[in-house]
């Protein structure tokens, strides 16, 4: 039999996949996720405070992973078994987006989410199986009695394990105790939390502060919270969001991101934010890791509440970006984080080519590439929307199923609508490209007439470098606080966010609009030729919201002011907005800069803390910098781990000064 062929080689989780090929994809990816907690690879406990600890290290080729429900290491299973890896492959990865791949600028139906971290922590994971007993489905309910039993058996065994090594005596306690029955104390709790977040793959920590503020005394947590953090950091997980609802415990929060990469914080601001939570988060920043970002709460909850308005009030303070920082509800969400990127300057470049000579004025030309765009648009909704249903059918998810609401109590399978919240986040990649190459047109060919349509588009084709050092010197620049510049960004970003804000989405409430590149703006520019902004060919598109690299030059004031006249309330998906600063950058200065920004209406500001200088040696000299962290583009990243191409597009960023 096959599964006594998968067991030999040591395949546990595919050995599980089919003992009973009858039943439904669901069900036989949820056996085989038992049969994987069952025998797989434990942790090698190093004396941390939390378990496991470390790298997700496994042997088998089949493992459980987020997106795919387990995932399929094809190489080494094809070197053991090629048949055996050929109908695996048959079976279980049918599923294909059929979202248009020139519009996949850092996205193509990806879904990031976050375990209802807080209610498994109150009801411990135990008392899930009253609730799963009353699913009518079948297999549904069968499933995921495996995958609790599966844990159950997994927890055992690692306690078991910490027994056998003599681990610290607290740890055995809490793990005898959480996260199968409710927690009672802080250790336990932030315990459970790092459990649970290695069921889920390590992908995002959610609500840390919030979740852990029932059972917080007042003692210090940072040292239990440090060894949460390097543990999402080492297996590259990403976000958590924090509030000042307990500035105590919100300030230990960002104390143990000192330095670290990892996870990305979301920290919500305003004036009432108390001045120990400022000069914690300032001083976390200045300790280089890039945390945390900052975010408006005003803007961005009362946006998504007016977008979609059955969200619950009460649900609203669960906001945590997934993955990097793309709008959901911890959770409560299957979001699609990116389910596409649309390319803008891909678009422009075939419409500067098919219809800048005829267009008889600059408002006919705009016209006919706003209208490109929706066209893109309306193709890439309705093709995420069938990608929907096609993941649904083919690529159930049961650990997701388990760990987020509602899926339990509704009865409905997580791709399949499952959740509480379902929505679909659509990237724009290149808008500030195309803010400026749209002026330079306006002003050289309709307006100065300086130059031909023609002669534009040779200059163009010919990648000419006077031309392009022409136009990065142009007067009308986003990114220097001129007014109609502001004005004109605001028109065309109103116009294309709000692209976003009709369309039927499969198992959901609609798109939401965003701008995050994260490292993807190199690649996705290197086919796109000279465009009108200065960029020359094959360069990379703008990094997220700042300005074109090295058009900043007005000051941070006049950056953030040009920023915050896009029209951000459309782009709830999240808008990123890199902000580079130097190592004398005042408090106070950054303080005012950050809340003056918000109170025009800005989301998301992340700040990268490092110099020139400091930059380009490490370029020059990789192996004296191996703990310098940038900020990219929604995530932070170790400077030599980049591309080449990223490393130059950093150094040339703008570094604002404030003294």
């Amino acid at each position: 039999m096959i599964k006594d062929e998968f067991s030999k080689l040591g395949e546990y989780a595919a050995s599980g996949l089919y003992e009973e090929p009858d039943r439904s994809l669901f069900y036989r990816k949820a056996l085989g996720i038992r049969r994987f907690y069952e025998n797989c690879e434990l942790a090698v406990y190093g004396g941390e405070c939390l378990y496991p600890s470390g790298v997700i290290a496994q042997k088998m080729s089949i493992a459980p992973k987020y997106l795919s429900g387990l995932n399929f290491e094809a190489r080494s299973l094809n070197e053991k078994a090629p048949a055996l890896a050929k109908k695996l492959n048959e079976e279980f990865c049918v599923y294909r987006s059929t979202v248009p791949t020139e519009h996949t600028v850092a996205g193509n139906m990806y879904t990031h989410s976050i375990p209802n971290y807080e209610r498994i922590l109150k009801e411990g994971l135990l008392s899930y199986t009253a609730r799963i007993e009353m699913i009518s489905d079948t297999d549904m309910r069968e499933g995921l009695l495996h995958v609790i039993r599966g844990i159950e058996r997994y927890i055992a065994r690692c306690v078991d394990y910490l027994v056998s090594v003599s681990a610290d005596e607290k740890l055995i306690v809490a793990l005898q105790r959480v996260p199968l029955y409710p927690a009672r104390t802080a250790y336990e709790a932030i315990v459970a939390w790092n459990f649970v977040m290695y069921l889920d793959n390590c992908d995002n920590l959610g609500c840390l502060a919030k979740g852990l503020l029932p059972y917080y005394k007042g003692e210090n947590l940072i040292l239990w919270l440090e060894n949460l953090y390097d543990n999402l950091d080492q297996n590259n997980g990403y976000s958590m969001s924090l509030d000042s609802e307990c500035p105590e415990l919100t300030v230990q929060c960002l104390e143990a991101a000192r330095g670290r990469r990892r996870p990305m914080i979301e920290l919500f601001v305003d004036e009432n934010t108390p001045e120990a939570v400022w000069q914690a988060a300032l001083s976390t920043v200045k300790s280089g890791g890039g945390q945390p970002a900052f975010y408006n709460a005003d803007a961005l909850l009362g946006g998504l509440k007016k977008r979609f308005p059955n969200i619950r009030d009460e649900d609203l303070s669960r906001f945590c970006g997934g993955g990097c920082t793309e709008a959901m509800l911890a959770g409560l969400s299957n979001v699609g984080s990116l389910d596409a990127g649309v390319n803008l300057l891909l678009i422009l470049e075939r419409i500067v080519d098919s219809r800048l000579c005829s267009s008889t004025c600059f408002e006919a030309f705009c016209k006919a590439y706003i209208s490109e765009v929706e066209a893109v648009v309306e193709t890439v909704k309705r093709e995420i929307s069938h990608s929907r249903k096609e993941r649904a059918k083919y690529n159930p998810l049961p650990m997701r199923t388990l760990l987020i609401d509602d899926c339990i109590d509704k009865g409905v399978e997580y791709n399949s609508g499952g959740a509480r919240y379902n929505w679909s986040i659509i990237n724009f990649a290149g808008l500030i490209n195309v803010i400026d190459s749209l002026l330079t047109i306006k002003t050289l060919v309709f307006e100065e007439k300086k130059y031909t349509a023609e002669e534009l588009i040779a200059f163009l084709k010919n990648d000419d470098a006077d031309f392009l050092r022409e136009a990065i010197r142009g007067r009308f620049s986003f990114g220097k606080d001129i007014s109609e510049v502001n004005e004109f960004a605001h028109k065309i970003s109103e116009r294309i966010f709000s692209m976003t804000e009709t369309g039927e989405l499969a198992f959901g409430e609609g798109f939401l609009s965003a701008s995050i590149q994260f490292m993807s703006q190199a690649k996705a520019g290197k086919h796109i030729g000279a465009t009108p902004d200065g960029r020359s060919a094959g360069a990379p598109l703008c990094d997220s919201l700042a300005a074109i690299l090295g058009k900043d030059s007005c000051g941070p004031t006049a950056l953030l002011n040009s920023v915050a006249s896009l029209d951000l309330k459309r782009a709830l998906g999240v808008p990123v907005v890199n902000f580079n600063i130097t190592q004398n950058f005042n408090d106070d200065v950054l303080k005012a800069l950050i809340l003056g920004y918000m109170k025009q209406g800005g989301i998301q500001l992340q700040i990268t803390y490092a110099s020139k200088e400091e930059l380009l040696d490490a370029y020059e000299h990789p192996e004296h910098h191996g703990n310098l962290i940038v900020r990219v583009g929604g995530y932070s990243e170790y400077f030599n781990r980049l591309s080449d191409e990223m490393k130059r597009m950093i150094i040339n960023r703008s570094i604002q000064n404030g003294v």
